[in-house]
């Protein structure tokens, strides 16, 4: 029998300083387990992904995120391809992954999760040479996660409306060209992306998404007035929109959308720019496996 060895990537700054209790809480459990356990910190980004990359070279059994989605979305793009099995301590301030993964959001429970735990292989989503766990988001949310990651004050789900209200305001749609199987649809969209999990920010983007089905979802989301967006913010909040016209939910293997310009995006929360031109979003069938209760 494999034995077993456990590294935990904390990010001391997840969920205003969250992960300082739950590091204390999981020396005390991990006292009482017959593994082996080690633990890097992180200090900058991109860090957490070199330290799971090193974990695999390494030979550890077992890779765990203590942080929020993005530090899971660093991590897992550094055990891609491998046979490590993943798990989750939640310190974050949206935590969407783990309630799609079915990880409690309780921190000792889910580090009691991370020991005891079943394994259950899960879905992963690609773009380009970059993956996500959670969801994509291109448009409006993209913006809203650019947003997000400059508030210093009222983080968490009530910060994440406050901005989405704001962005909902003054974002400009943009034109697009999005294929899906033989759907196509050509015009000016407020948002677009794939989702894993049900959740992005909060917002039920995806009511009945799976982790597990070899599929995402995508949506589509048309360009509409800015009062209609304020109306139907809440719709989407609960999960609600999907029989509203200008939406389309698809649930596929594979997207291309063309953009004209540069786009503000995001993937698993954290921001970047999608360049204009081409760009496939993909599914990565059981791409890891994954520890839940």
């Amino acid at each position: 029998m494999k034995e077993l060895n456990y590294i935990f990537i904390v990010n001391p700054t997840a969920g205003q300083g969250r992960t300082n209790n739950a590091f204390g809480m999981i020396k005390e459990v991990i006292e009482n387990k017959n593994v082996h356990c080690e633990f890097k910190f992180t200090s900058e980004a991109g860090q957490a992904t070199e330290f799971a990359k090193d974990a695999v070279a390494e030979g550890f059994t077992h890779v765990i995120s203590v942080g929020g989605d993005g530090t899971s979305h660093e991590v897992v793009n550094g055990l891609i391809g491998s046979s490590v099995v993943f798990g989750v301590v939640p310190c974050g301030s949206g935590n969407d992954f783990p309630k799609a993964a079915s990880i409690p959001l309780d921190t000792m429970l889910a580090i009691e999760t991370v020991f005891s735990g079943r394994e259950r292989p899960f879905d992963i989503g690609k773009l380009g040479d970059s993956y996500f766990i959670n969801g994509l988001g291109i448009g409006l949310d993209g913006a809203v996660s650019h947003r997000f990651k400059k508030l210093k004050l009222f983080r968490g789900p009530l910060g994440y409306l406050l901005v989405s209200v704001q962005e909902a305001l003054t974002f400009k749609g943009f034109p697009a060209r999005v294929k899906i199987d033989d759907w196509n649809y050509e015009g000016t969209l407020l948002l677009t992306g794939a989702s894993n999990g049900l959740y992005q920010g909060g917002f039920k983007l995806a009511p009945d998404a799976k982790i597990d089905d070899g599929l995402l979802d995508f949506h589509i989301i048309k360009d509409m007035s800015i009062i209609n967006r304020l109306i139907k913010i809440p719709k989407v909040l609960e999960g609600s929109h999907s029989d509203l016209d200008e939406v389309e939910i698809k649930r596929a293997t594979n997207m291309e959308i063309t953009l004209e310009s540069k786009i503000p995006a995001h993937m698993d929360g954290e921001p970047f720019y999608l360049e204009e031109g081409s760009h496939k979003i993909e599914i990565v069938p059981s791409g890891l496996r994954i520890l839940s209760a």
